[in-house]
């Protein structure tokens, strides 16, 4: 009797396990079918799945991608009239009981590319994706790679060192997305020109809000850039970071942030040094019209010509805003610089912002620049502007500072009280 439940309840297993590998396979290609179009309508790239192996346990095939001329030409529009751009992965996907691993690699011989990776004698290099879909967690675990790799043409050289991220989240793409590049070097010897970045790191997160892909949250760092141009000229850059944050107000508005630290940035010739030092940049965005902020969105890329993108803006302008300047301020070789304040935009329209005077009259704001009394000194190069400014009233003496009040007005602009 025993033998014969163990029978029953093994057969029962099985026969559960292959029902669930067929909902899962039939699962695979409606999201499949349904990524294509999405990615179609969304972007105007055009995906084709061409099945290869397909049963109960595999489902394998080739992914051609092409990028339209008239997608590119959005991007870039001395790229209209282009040619369409096309390459092919190589996908593996293996079905198990409410679960899909997949592999999908680039093909490096197939595609329009293929010709420019064989020149460069790239075929071996790497670029993949590897995931893990749950269907009883409806999420969605993956993670991206791109081998490095050199070309070398003459005395030129350019490295791409390696690079990699992952992606955790819902199976509709609402998750957190991380990438870590380790960087790159350029060398061109007829222009002596040499290019170094190190270290490029961010995150966001994601989310599909009414139909349209926001990113509440977002931070990117640099650890270093370096570019060494001809006649001893040279730009060094260390420890960039930025962060932005996307919050709603209420149920009508939205504001943003925009926050930037850099550590250090030197500017160098044969007679010059300007060190820019301890630098911070911190910005509100406050009662953007969600409606507005989601329309602009939804039409970005589609030209700035486009009459869609000007309906948004209105939407967005109509509201109005206010910009927080909440703080901006360095050390130039040494010696500080600073300002904040605040603008607002009363409610107005595209067209009477740029074409007419009373577009101008719904700017408002003040802002206080306070720069040290030593600058000159410190920059030689700003000390006649500097001194000009002075003697005009632009700028007013006030213990060992130089300070400005700008004040904007139904569009009239005046600094420490004098019109500009």
């Amino acid at each position: 009797m025993k033998k014969r439940v163990a029978l029953a309840v093994g057969a029962a297993l099985v026969v559960g396990g292959l029902g669930a590998c067929w909902y899962t396979g039939n699962t695979f290609d409606r999201i499949m079918a349904e990524q294509i179009a999405k990615v179609k309508q969304e972007s105007g790239i055009e995906l084709t799945w061409l099945p290869g192996a397909s049963n109960l346990f595999t489902r394998d095939g080739v992914l051609k991608v092409v990028v339209t001329p008239e997608t590119l030409a959005h991007l870039d529009g001395q790229l209209e009239g282009s040619e369409p751009v096309g390459a092919q992965f190589i996908v593996n996907s293996r079905i198990l009981p409410l679960y899909i691993k997949s592999h999908m690699l680039l093909d490096t011989t197939q595609g329009s590319l293929a010709p420019v990776f064989s020149s460069l004698k790239l075929e071996q290099w790497q670029f993949g994706i590897e995931s893990v879909s749950s269907l009883w967690t409806a999420s969605n675990s993956s993670r991206f790679w791109a081998n490095e790799f050199k070309v070398k043409q003459g005395l030129d050289e350019f490295s791409f060192l390696p690079m990699k991220g992952d992606y955790h989240g819902d199976l509709e793409g609402n998750g957190h997305v991380t990438f870590h590049w380790q960087g790159m070097t350029l060398h061109e010897e007829q222009s002596k020109m040499d290019m170094v970045l190190a270290e490029l790191k961010g995150s966001a997160d994601m989310a599909e809000i009414s139909g349209i892909w926001l990113s509440p949250r977002s931070n990117m760092s640099l650890s270093a850039l370096s570019v060494q141009l001809p006649d001893s000229v040279k730009v060094s850059l260390q420890g960039l970071t930025t962060e932005t944050q996307l919050a709603g107000d209420d149920a009508q508005t939205l504001s943003s942030s925009y926050r930037v630290k850099l550590n250090t940035l030197n500017l160098e010739n044969e007679t010059d040094n300007l060190a820019l030092t301890q630098s911070k940049l911190a910005l509100n965005l406050k009662g953007l019209d969600l409606e507005g902020y989601q329309a602009l969105q939804a039409v970005s890329g589609q030209g700035v010509e486009d009459q869609a993108i000007q309906q948004a803006l209105d939407k967005l302008l109509k509201r109005g805003a206010t910009l927080e300047l909440v703080e901006l301020g360095a050390q130039l070789n040494g010696e500080p610089v600073a300002m904040k304040g605040d603008v607002t935009l009363a409610a107005t329209s595209l067209e009477q912002l740029f074409n007419s005077e009373e577009g101008m009259h719904a700017l408002s704001g003040l802002l206080h620049a306070n720069l040290s009394g030593k600058l000159g000194k410190a920059v030689p190069q700003l000390a006649p502007m500097l001194e000009q400014l002075t003697a005009m009233g632009y700028l007013k003496a006030d213990n060992a500072q130089l300070t400005a009040e700008l004040k904007l007005d139904k569009g009239v602009m005046t600094i420490n009280g004098l019109p500009l």
